[in-house]
């Protein structure tokens, strides 16, 4: 089967494409950037997914019969800062891309949402019936292209999965993904202090606290839905994520042990659009697609980025 994989050069399309590569699947990349290492795919095209003719031609020249659709931000401040842009780019132009799709009669495809849909999750881990109710552009802008999506599957003879991710953290144990982007944890790494938006000026009240997963599990996660296209329900949603919570304090925390160095922890006023709390369960996607963590260890998790940046000269 030929795909076609946007943000293939960021921080979980390039992991995906590395786990892909030894499939056999045909995997064909596209981003704004182009990757490192570009023997992951058979071909990359570096270019705009909200470019319709551009799009078109890609999926016409490889025969294209599914998408995993990973491209999009999740730079919640600058989303806070400049909307407009986000919305344009991440939202509209991926209204343009699957309009293509559709020309182009794909019919399979995997898109790789967001627990910030579900906004706070202060007291329970939300399960895939959980009303959403995001706080912020970036959970906004998923759950708009997620009911796009569905009404799609509805109108048109095409298969869709939803993946909901929590936080993303750690890199591939042997170093061989070179993402564009860093993710939260190795700013956290590469930083000697750390700014925590709290709701008052102290970190004992209201301290955030996300559900951190390996960048590798998520990966793992999206060739598991794979099979599962065409051959169930036409519409899917399934939640990724550790099934724990932990706070981003304690994350520093860990981090500055590994590292042998105190990593300051600055208390910010909290900011519009801060999610406090985020759990959600991932025992659908456990029972539905087999799926299970390989790296349910938050110490193992960040070893795996402070290797990966101490082996490629980043500190």
């Amino acid at each position: 089967m030929n795909i076609l994989l946007t943000g293939a050069a960021g921080y979980i399309g390039n992991h995906c494409a590395l786990k892909l590569a030894s499939s056999d699947y045909s995997i064909f990349g596209l981003d704004f950037f182009r990757p490192l290492n570009i023997s992951l795919f058979q071909k990359f095209y570096t270019g705009d997914h909200g470019n319709t003719a551009f799009v078109q031609s890609i999926l016409k020249e490889e025969r294209i019969e599914c998408i995993i659709h990973c491209s999009g931000t999740s730079n919640i401040a600058e989303m806070i800062k400049d909307p407009f842009r986000y919305y344009c780019n991440d939202l509209i132009g991926t209204v343009f891309f699957l309009q293509a799709a559709l020309k182009n009669n794909v019919k399979k495809l995997i898109f790789i949402s967001s627990a910030q849909v579900y906004g706070n999750v202060p007291q329970f881990a939300a399960n895939e019936n959980t009303p959403p109710n995001p706080i912020n552009s970036h959970g906004k802008i998923k759950l708009a292209i997620e009911q796009l999506i569905e009404s799609l599957t509805v109108s048109h003879d095409l298969h869709a999965i939803i993946l909901r991710i929590t936080n993303v953290i750690g890199m591939d144990p042997n170093g061989t993904v070179f993402p564009q982007n860093n993710d939260l944890l190795s700013l956290i790494l590469l930083n000697n202090s750390v700014d925590i938006f709290v709701r008052n000026d102290t970190m004992a009240d209201h301290e955030p606290e996300r559900d951190f997963i390996h960048v590798n599990d998520v990966a793992s996660a999206i060739i598991a839905t794979l099979p599962k296209l065409g051959h169930s329900e036409k519409y899917s949603i399934y939640n990724i994520s550790s099934g724990q919570t932990n706070s981003i304090k304690n994350i520093i925390e860990i981090a500055g042990n590994i590292l042998h160095k105190n990593i300051i922890i600055t208390p910010q006023k909290h900011r519009i659009g801060e999610i406090e709390r985020l759990a959600i369960s991932p025992n659908l996607a456990q029972r539905e697609l087999d799926w299970h963590l390989q790296y349910p260890h938050l110490e193992y998790i960040i070893e795996t980025a402070v290797r990966w940046l101490h082996n490629h000269g980043k500190f």
